[in-house]
């Protein structure tokens, strides 16, 4: 792995990720405490927070299908022509660019490098093909565009996640009533991981202070 993003793991994402731990232990220790000694409180608070929210209505927007056809159509030719170009001009980088060992060393992964050179090999393969296809629905805008309707009426199906997944936006409050039902084996179970969490990243603190 590069110098550059060791530095980023080391001063950035690691002390973040141990601080997110050891409060998130102490959290977890409170509120276990809190079901042993005064559960009807935690169940106030419980009742405050848990509320159930709904994205159909944040998401809506992006399950509203956008037609772009009209512009496509109208400007076919040129857009034709622009795919045809420019993916003629990738395939022609992608085979007389960097060989493969050079984009291996240059990446500089911490990895066998039979296998990145398997995955560069891999992914060069997948452009070359995604511009060949590209030529092929750019050479068909110009020339033959009722071709590409006809393929594009086979292939083009709109589908909303609203209707595919509803029952992700109904609440499961199974847990919660168990934990109602026993608070005191629940906030056991809640504060004897969370100690050793608060230990465990608790310690990793004082060692890097």
């Amino acid at each position: 792995m590069p110098r550059f993003n060791n530095f980023i793991l080391d001063q950035f994402v690691a002390p973040a990720l141990v601080w997110f731990f050891f409060i998130g232990g102490i959290v977890a220790v409170a509120i276990g405490i809190g079901l042993i000694l005064r559960s009807p409180r935690v169940f106030r608070l419980f009742d405050l927070l848990n509320h159930s929210v709904s994205m159909r209505q944040a998401t809506r927007p992006l399950a509203v299908p956008r037609d772009s056809s009209n512009f496509v159509w109208k400007y076919r030719r040129l857009i034709g022509s622009v795919f045809v170009v420019g993916a003629v001009y990738s395939i022609w980088g992608l085979v007389t660019g960097a060989g493969n060992s050079a984009i291996v060393t240059m990446l500089n992964l911490e990895l066998p490098s039979g296998y990145v050179f398997w995955i560069v090999e891999s992914l060069r393969y997948f452009l070359v093909v995604g511009c060949t296809a590209a030529i092929i629905v750019g050479i068909l805008m110009v020339v033959s565009p009722d071709t590409l309707k006809a393929i594009e009426d086979v292939g083009s199906r709109w589908y909303s996640t609203r209707q595919i997944a509803p029952e992700a936006e109904r609440m499961n409050l199974g847990l919660d009533q168990w934990v109602v039902a026993f608070p005191r084996t629940a906030g056991l179970i809640i504060v004897l991981p969370a100690l050793g969490m608060v230990m465990y990243f608790g310690e990793l603190l004082l060692k890097r202070g």
